[in-house]
C-alpha cells in the first residue's frame, strides 16, 4: 500500500514540476488573425411576394430557419439585421428595428424577433392597413436585401466599443465577407 501511495505521489510531483517547452510560436504555431468562428452572418433577399399577411397582428411577415439559432444564442446572444437602403444619394444599412418614413402621411415600422432556430422579421404600416399594391410594384420589381448577423454572447462582450448599429463597423470588426 505505501509502494502505491509513494508511486502517486512521485507522480504527481513529477506531473506538476513538468514546463513544456513551448516554443517562440506557442502551441500550434503563430497567432493569426482574429475569426469570427462564433459570428455568422448571411446576406437575404426578398420580394414582396415572400411576404404574408397577417389579419391578427395586422402586418407583414417573413420567417426563417437558421440551424445556428440554438436557445443558447437565444438566451445569451445576439441577431443583428440590417435592411439596405440602395438609394444613390444615400446607400446604407440600416439596423433594424427602424422606421420609413414613406410619405407625409404613411410611415412603416420593420423590426425583428428570433427563436430557437429562426427568427422572423416584420413590416407594420402606421395605419395597419395593407398597402398591397403599393408595396407590390415596389418591392417585386426590386428586392429588399437584408444582411443578418449572429453573435455569441462570448464574442460580442468582447468588442464593448464596437458600434453594432453601423453595419459596416460590424463586418470590419468581425472580419465578415
Amino acid at each position: 500500500m505505501r509502494n502505491i501511495i509513494a508511486i502517486i505521489l512521485t507522480s504527481m510531483v513529477l506531473l506538476t514540476s513538468c514546463k513544456g517547452d513551448r516554443g517562440p510560436m506557442g502551441p500550434v504555431g503563430p497567432a493569426g488573425q482574429d475569426g469570427n468562428a462564433n459570428v455568422q452572418s448571411a446576406t437575404i433577399e426578398t420580394r414582396f411576394s415572400d411576404w404574408d399577411w397577417s389579419d391578427e397582428a395586422l402586418n407583414w411577415a417573413i420567417a426563417f430557419d437558421w440551424d445556428a439559432i440554438d436557445m443558447d444564442m437565444v438566451d445569451y446572444g445576439a441577431l443583428l439585421v440590417y435592411l439596405e437602403n440602395p438609394s444613390s444619394d444615400v446607400y446604407a444599412w440600416h439596423q433594424l428595428p427602424l422606421t420609413m418614413v414613406i410619405t407625409d402621411s404613411y410611415s412603416a415600422i420593420l423590426e425583428t424577433s428570433y427563436y430557437d432556430y429562426g427568427f422572423s422579421i416584420f413590416w407594420t404600416n402606421s395605419d395597419l392597413q395593407k398597402h398591397k399594391d403599393v408595396l407590390q410594384s415596389y418591392y417585386d420589381q426590386e428586392p429588399m436585401m437584408f444582411k443578418v448577423v449572429l453573435i455569441d454572447a462570448t464574442s460580442y462582450a468582447a468588442h464593448p466599443d464596437c458600434d453594432y448599429s453601423d453595419y459596416n463597423e460590424v463586418k470590419a470588426t468581425f472580419n465578415l465577407e
